[in-house]
């Protein structure tokens, strides 16, 4: 275990630089993005040398209403808890969790993919990509390293803070927020100050159960990187999101019209009429 966690800490940098294309153009991460199909990621995370466990939800933004959706899916590396027990809150996050019997409770997790779809069975896209790394206190990297590769990928951060403000009202104490904003025509979000704060609080950089998105953001990248308890200049954590905002509200308004089409379709002929 102890080289593995050496051995992501190690290949940060190289994962987080781009490949031929340019800086700016970025919007993956890791090779995962927005819009590929369920079997796309699942062959990418499955290549993965730091992914021992691919786990897939039914369920997250929307209720299945009984049909075999695939909306969530984790990578990740760890060990399993055993039987019974509890979840705790470790470095900000819980452990042993299931999160309400998703996935399988783990622990010691360094290395974290989380992806959400949307689709109907067989038909799923990747709509959401979060990546969470943890370091040990003796192979972390500086904060400011990791700031200099991701502004290597994905170019200068549109928005950088390192307090809560109005461009960061989810801000996590003690962190560096990092944001990469865009309209939905691909063209950087500059001297709206409304419609930056409404394309940083929505999403967030780490996985969450709720979130909120808005039509006027099209690609949104943010990033958290987590100090090391008692030094601000070394990194415990970095969390990473990408997602296009738009075009998953749109998404979204397909994925319930299909949804609606299909309960109703299995309930036809299946549900015995009173007499009235």
């Amino acid at each position: 275990m102890t080289r593995r966690i050496r051995s992501i800490a190690a290949a940060l940098v190289a994962a987080l630089l781009p490949g031929t294309a340019a800086a700016q153009s970025a919007d993956d991460i890791v090779g995962l993005r927005a819009g590929m199909s369920f079997d796309e990621v699942v062959s990418l995370v499955e290549q993965r040398d730091d992914v021992t466990l691919v786990e897939t939800a039914e369920q997250w933004v929307r209720q299945s209403h009984g049909i075999p959706t695939r909306q969530l899916l984790r990578g990740s590396n760890g060990v399993a808890c055993v039987e019974g027990e509890k979840a705790l809150r470790a470095g900000g996050h819980v452990v042993c969790d299931t999160m309400r019997g998703r996935f399988e409770a783990r622990k010691e997790v360094t290395n974290e993919i989380m992806i959400a779809f949307i689709g109907m069975p067989g038909e799923e896209r990747a709509a959401i990509v979060w990546r969470r790394l943890v370091f040990p206190e003796d192979q972390a990297p500086t904060v400011a390293g990791l700031v200099e590769a991701l502004t290597q990928k994905y170019g200068a951060p549109r928005v950088q803070a390192m307090d809560s403000g109005y461009y960061s009202m989810s801000h996590r104490p003690g962190t560096t927020a990092l944001n990469w904003l865009y309209d939905p025509s691909g063209t950087s979000i500059q001297g709206n100050d409304s419609l930056l704060s409404r394309c940083v609080n929505g999403p967030k950089p780490w996985f969450s159960a709720k979130h909120s998105w808005n039509g006027g953001c099209g690609l949104t990248i943010r990033a958290e990187i987590v100090p090391q308890p008692g030094s601000a200049l070394l990194a415990q954590e970095l969390n990473v999101s990408v997602l296009h905002q738009r075009d998953l509200l749109l998404a979204l308004g397909q994925f319930d019209a299909d949804l609606k089409a299909a309960v109703e379709q299995q309930a036809q002929g299946a549900t015995v009429k009173p007499e009235l």
